[in-house]
């Protein structure tokens, strides 16, 4: 007779299976669902200037020779715009790769490296399986990380590397070791010293004054370079404080609405949704995470709160703050099935929109996205333009935003909708895609309409490209037309 009870070494294997395979199909995931659409789109010049385009100038420019150098298309020195010494670690990547895919790869390998950590932890046995499994889920998949990536390019992204290994640093008390990923979290941008200021606290809380007061003399002292030394030294810096106070001029009633109505507590509530099981579970079992580590995300959240920047790159490193305050948690206990299948399944729904636009990305790409199709002609004319302005490097052109990365090596760029220089500018060539098609933030379809239609009728202008898709010229013309 035949038993019916199933065959219990049989499905051992398919666990012990399906728990060796669980990371290598998250990374996976991550892969063909948030890297490989993004790069398609990266190819068919799908993104504006801001911020691809200013950080693929920045690779193409960086050097000893010129360390701090000008982004034309910005109007602005890089390192005065924000101040993102990382860029160095990668800008060695250029050497081998184009600049714009030397900056995409790079974005994507301080992402993935991110796990590293986690693998040495869970490689020592001091972190389970399941426990490894759950964050790199959170931190690869969470509706904020992939928005970060789907929004390239920008080091605030990569900050995820570095607060990761902080998280680690501080739990194992590897001080020397939290010194470095500090050093490499304030080189992502000037903000995250204030993050430098509270864990300072955290560690005087739990009785490790020395290192606390290193902490916040490396903090003050950073803070001190980037808002005072660095205007008097290197000449105006871009006022990114000023969208902390926008709103302010109509009163405080209105100011405060601006940032607690619907919008904005929805798209809080959308980050914090996948943390949920585990804070449940953490909840139920009356765990602890640790609350002092906790104290570093007042300075992000007060600032996403008040600038209003929940979307984007903003929000990639508020899931690994948080996440490493949970480590405590998932260092001493083993999250249980409900926990994984719930967070996997909210990381799933958080991020449906995301994954439809990845699926129709490679799927559907003739059609979808409509600003940048996969069209033959329409990529033929691109590359048809962007060949002879790259022969042609001396003269001034005025581009499109989302041509600024495939022309980033070239000098004399000026991206339309961008700032401009503040003398006025001729420029000698034009090149911009006809709307509906093209990234053309920050002007409306309507205006650039009209533009090609006064730079097609100016007297001495020798039209090169005017088909569907391109209009390209040469002769004198200006931006403010």
């Amino acid at each position: 007779m035949t038993s019916s009870t199933p065959d219990a070494p049989t499905h051992g294997r398919f666990r012990r299976w399906l728990g060796h395979l669980a990371l290598p199909l998250v990374v996976l995931a991550w892969v063909l669902c948030v890297v490989a659409p993004t790069w398609y789109q990266a190819a068919r010049a799908c993104f504006a200037n801001y911020d691809l385009g200013i950080y693929v100038q920045a690779f193409a420019r960086i050097s000893f020779a010129d360390p701090n150098p000008w982004l034309s298309g910005r109007q602005a020195f890089i390192f005065n715009d924000h101040f993102d010494p990382v860029l160095w670690l990668a800008q060695p990547l250029t050497e081998v790769l184009p600049a714009m895919w030397a900056a995409m790869v790079a974005e994507s390998l301080f992402v993935l490296l991110a796990l590293v950590p986690l693998f040495w932890l869970h490689a020592r046995g001091l972190l389970s399986r399941a426990s490894t499994v759950l964050a790199a889920g959170l931190l690869l998949m969470s509706v904020g990380a992939v928005d970060a990536l789907k929004y390239p390019i920008h080091p605030t992204t990569w900050s995820v590397l570095p607060w990761v290994l902080a998280g680690v640093a501080f739990h194992f008390r590897r001080n020397g070791l939290l010194m470095v990923a500090l050093v490499l979290l304030f080189s992502c941008k000037e903000e995250f010293a204030f993050v430098g200021v509270m864990l300072a606290v955290a560690l005087w809380l739990r009785g490790d004054r020395r290192y606390a007061v290193g902490v916040l003399v490396l903090s003050v002292v950073w803070l001190a370079w980037v808002y005072g030394l660095r205007p008097r030294l290197w000449g105006h810096t871009q006022d990114h404080v000023e969208r902390l106070g926008r709103g302010l001029e109509e009163g405080w009633l209105h100011y405060l609405w601006l940032r607690v109505e619907p919008s904005q507590l929805s798209r809080m509530g959308t980050l914090l949704v996948a943390l949920m099981p585990l804070i449940l579970w953490t909840w139920r079992e009356r765990l602890k995470p640790d609350w002092a580590w906790l104290l570093v995300l007042l300075p992000l959240l007060g600032i996403r709160f008040l600038g209003m920047a929940w979307r984007f790159h903003y929000v990639a490193p508020l899931m690994a703050a948080a996440l490493m305050g949970f480590l405590p948690v998932m260092r001493s206990r083993r999250p249980p099935a409900w926990v994984l299948v719930s967070t996997f399944a909210l990381l799933i729904t958080t991020n449906e929109n995301n994954l439809r636009s990845a699926w129709r990305t490679m799927v559907t790409p003739l059609e979808f996205p409509a600003r940048c199709p996969d069209e033959p002609e329409r990529m033929a004319s691109i590359a048809r333009g962007v060949e002879l302005l790259t022969r042609e490097r001396q003269s001034p052109v005025l581009i499109g935003g989302n041509f600024v990365a495939l022309l980033a090596d070239r000098d004399e760029i000026f991206a339309l909708g961008s700032p401009q220089p503040p003398e006025g500018r001729v420029f000698e060539w034009v090149m911009v895609e006809k709307p509906p098609r093209g990234e053309i933030w920050t002007l409306t379809a309507e205006r650039v309409r009209e533009l090609i239609a006064i730079w097609r009728q100016d007297v001495g202008a020798q039209v090169i490209i005017d088909d569907p898709y391109v209009f390209m010229a040469k002769g004198r013309f200006t931006a403010r037309d």
